[in-house]
């Protein structure tokens, strides 16, 4: 069995290769060459977080079987550790054997910043180059790196909640060759902007409709359960396409969604399209350059199983990684 650490799994995962493995899963998942069941949710009273199991098949040259284990403990910020941690299994399609065990986060990160990259490619106009990142953490990073992979970035401002997070993040894209300006609010960062990330933790909404240029393609990526959000509800309704990795997803856990729904800010019989629906052609994406686009963005978990396969594969040719025997 192959054991990949975080730095493994960055080592065997560029960019530039995640963006096309997750158009290709995205492409499958719009084929039905997938195979993805409901996750589990493990919350026992006595736990003090959850357990999350979330398994899947995909076929094809992008495929992969497997499984990713997510925990969330919310009391790890009072011990030093992330709140979220996350490993994936690999299993061999045919045997059902243990391949490898990859860290989760890393995974995570990398996959999640590529499926926002096919969406842009997809969505954003030619000339898109303004962008506009709402957030300051390791997805803020990782999307700064995926959008430069499918767009010339002529500018790139950033906002968050505090500065000293912001100022770590400017220095560290200084070192990777972007320059970054920092703004005082969500509205100046992304006036002009005709491309934006959201990728924040807030239950709140931060980003309204009237600030939003005709044009923009906008990813949001933060909110993640169904009680949080980070777009108001007039940019939701505004937007021509309002595309979803997943529909079953997106109406269990897009608040970005449910909640304008909620409200009658959009039709109860609001049908929103999947990324792979659009890349397949099945549905319409843009159709006008003044339009206004939008990829919500809650993670699938046959991106980490097809990550991961891709990963193994690279880490193997390369001899990275530990190598143990688990009989």
């Amino acid at each position: 069995m192959l054991v990949l650490t975080a730095a493994d799994v960055r080592r065997a995962f560029p960019l530039s290769d995640a963006v096309d493995l997750m158009r290709s899963t995205m492409v499958a998942h719009g084929r039905g060459e997938v195979f993805q069941p409901a996750r589990v949710v493990l919350q026992p009273p006595a736990l003090e977080g959850s357990v999350w199991l979330k398994p899947a098949s995909v076929q094809g040259d992008a495929g992969g079987l497997g499984v990713k284990v997510l925990t969330i403990f919310p009391g790890n910020q009072h011990r030093g550790l992330e709140v979220i941690q996350a490993f994936v299994a690999l299993l061999d399609p045919v045997t059902g054997v243990l391949l490898a065990l990859l860290e989760g986060g890393v995974v995570t990160e990398l996959r999640t910043a590529a499926t926002s990259a096919a969406a842009t490619d997809l969505l954003a106009t030619p000339g898109a180059g303004d962008l506009a990142i709402i957030g300051a953490g390791v997805q803020a990073r990782s999307h700064l790196l995926a959008m430069a992979e499918v767009r010339e970035l002529r500018r790139t401002r950033l906002w968050n909640r505090t500065e000293e997070r912001a100022l770590e993040f400017v220095r560290w894209a200084e070192s990777h060759d972007f320059g970054v300006e920092v703004c005082r609010t969500v509205q100046s960062a992304v006036d002009g902007a005709d491309l934006i990330c959201s990728v924040t933790s807030s239950t709140d909404p931060l980003i309204d409709g009237d600030w939003i240029s005709p044009g923009t393609h906008l990813n949001a990526v933060g909110a993640f359960h169904r009680d949080g959000r980070e777009l108001c509800s007039n940019l939701v309704r505004t937007a021509a396409v309002f595309a979803v990795d997943s529909r079953e997803g997106a109406f269990a856990n897009a608040g970005d969604m449910l909640i304008p729904l909620a409200e009658g800010a959009l039709a109860e019989s609001f049908d929103p399209p999947e990324l792979g629906e659009l890349l397949v052609g099945a549905r319409a994406g843009r159709t006008a350059k003044d339009q206004i686009t939008v990829f919500e963005s809650l993670g699938l978990a046959i991106q980490d199983v097809a990550a991961a396969a891709s990963i193994v594969a690279r880490a193997q040719r390369e001899g990275v990684g530990i190598v143990i025997d688990f009989s």
